[in-house]
């Protein structure tokens, strides 16, 4: 009788431990047809930003595709290697952003750049130009005491949409400070001319 359990019992495990042949039907549904079907999407690296950089000719993203600490050295790179790459010297890291003006039919790449002191940023602005990445205006840098992370470094000026209005930090000699020196944030108005 012993025997005749446990054979049961051995034999109620294993018959339910296999699933019937109808059943592995119902379960594997996938058909050469249904396969073909299936796509699959492109994988975007983390921090990319999308932007019609190249006009009307459709977007694209661009992202930071690598950063050299020992050489101090951050490399941009684009969606399928269209375009070259952008290499920012003495820099350790980047995030990147667009910025639109008006009169311009293309996306300007936006850089907020990592420096060595980390008591800085540093802002890059690039626009695709024969299929060359030039740079709009020259780097500029804000301390961090002006607080970057709520200020913005750049903007559209509100009474030329063609002009932007840039912040940056410049050192002033202060003999009332503590220190005798502090940062002092300055703006400028720059044009941006659609050539």
């Amino acid at each position: 009788m012993k025997h005749l359990i446990l054979f049961l019992v051995l034999f109620s495990i294993i018959s339910c431990g296999s699933p019937a042949k109808k059943q592995q039907n119902i379960i594997d549904t996938d058909t050469p047809d249904s396969k073909k079907l299936k796509t699959e999407k492109p994988l975007i690296p983390k921090g990319a930003i999308s932007g019609k950089f190249n006009g009307d000719n459709g977007a694209f993203y661009s992202y930071v595709k690598n950063v050299d600490l020992n050489k101090g050295v951050t490399t941009i790179a684009f969606e399928n290697d269209t375009f070259p790459e952008i290499f920012i010297p003495k820099s350790y890291g980047a995030s990147l952003d667009t910025l639109k003006l008006k009169g311009i039919s293309q996306d300007i790449l936006f850089a907020t750049v990592k420096l060595k002191d980390t008591n800085f940023n540093k802002y890059f602005l690039y626009r695709l130009k024969n299929n060359q990445w030039k740079p709009v205006v020259n780097g500029f840098a804000i301390h961090k005491s002006h607080r970057p992370d709520t200020l913005r470094p750049i903007r559209i000026d509100p009474q030329d949409s063609t002009k932007v209005i840039r912040y940056y930090s410049v050192f002033d000699l202060d003999s009332s400070s503590e220190s005798s020196y502090m940062w002092k944030l300055l703006q400028e108005t720059i044009p941006i001319e659609n050539n």
